[in-house]
């Protein structure tokens, strides 16, 4: 069983804070069009395995939004089609507006990078990311371990 001690605010680093907005085109006639906000890659590459992430957004009256996109998790394997080195897997993890999202990934590779996919119709977001920094250890492993350890004194 994975052991985390989350409840410790100094095992959390924030390592993201940005603000995003779509672009407006106007229409002829009045009002405009949004752009979708694109998918947005987080500039920072990750060594450790566990998240929060936090989006917000300006909600329009009469409106009732929950749901606030998608991560997506992407590591590098040294195969090269096209020049790009990255693969991603295609489970997304779903995140909710206004909540501090846990995220937590198996830890199969020494680092990966992650992007968000907000929905389409977000005219804007704030994203903020921390990343956990304190122990994160498998209490079976450990326990295996210790009897190896003990059986080879």
């Amino acid at each position: 069983m994975r052991q985390l001690q989350l409840s410790n605010s100094t095992n959390w680093e924030q390592i993201y804070n940005q603000n995003v907005t779509a672009v407006l085109l106007p229409k002829e006639g009045g009002g405009y069009k949004v752009v979708p906000i694109p998918e947005i890659e987080i500039p920072v590459l990750l060594d450790v395995f566990v998240l929060a992430v936090r989006v917000a957004t300006n909600i329009p009256p009469n409106r009732v939004w929950k749901f606030a996109g998608t991560i997506k998790q992407s590591v590098s394997t040294g195969i090269s089609i096209d020049g790009s080195q990255d693969a991603t897997f295609n489970r997304r993890y779903p995140l909710f507006l206004n909540k501090i999202n846990l995220v937590l990934y198996p830890p199969i590779t020494n680092n990966y990078g992650i992007s968000i996919k907000l929905p389409d119709w977000f005219q804007d977001a704030g994203i903020a990311i921390w990343k956990y920094t304190g122990i994160d250890q498998d209490a079976d492993l450990a326990r295996i371990e210790s009897k190896i350890d003990a059986l080879l004194q």
